[in-house]
């Protein structure tokens, strides 16, 4: 995903959506590492105090090379081997990585923010977010 316009725009949704469920004074700042190909990985980095800034990385030629950027324990070896195709998860200490392995639009819209947020929020009891 090489359109910053579009990223932006995911970026400040998804914060839109995730934050009714962080607590006050809990930032959520973003590092973007765009894809030359398809996609991006989204870093979120949450707690307290941290400003809602977003910085955008240097395109990388796969969002394979992207995460070799990410200091980040799910995947290790040749990452080159992995195929990323939809929206990934992993959440690890007090970061969320979004591996986003395509730019069809409705992956990147509002209604896609939405979907990625109800994806880290685990359901209440009841099934109630």
């Amino acid at each position: 995903m090489k359109d910053t316009k579009i990223m932006q725009s995911y970026i400040n949704n998804f914060r839109r959506h995730l934050s009714p469920f962080l607590k006050p004074n809990i930032g959520l700042s973003c590092k973007a590492y765009p894809a030359e190909l398809n996609g991006a990985i989204l870093e979120f980095t949450i707690g307290p105090g941290i400003a809602n800034d977003d910085e955008f990385m240097p395109p990388e030629p796969t969002v394979n090379d992207a995460l070799s950027k990410i200091p980040q324990r799910a995947f290790g070896g040749n990452l080159g081997g992995f195929l990323f195709g939809g929206t990934n998860v992993i959440a690890e200490d007090n970061r969320i990585i979004l591996i986003k392995g395509g730019d069809d639009r409705e992956e990147w819209s509002d209604e896609g923010a939405e979907s990625d947020v109800k994806r880290v929020i685990p359901p209440a009891k009841g099934g109630e977010r």
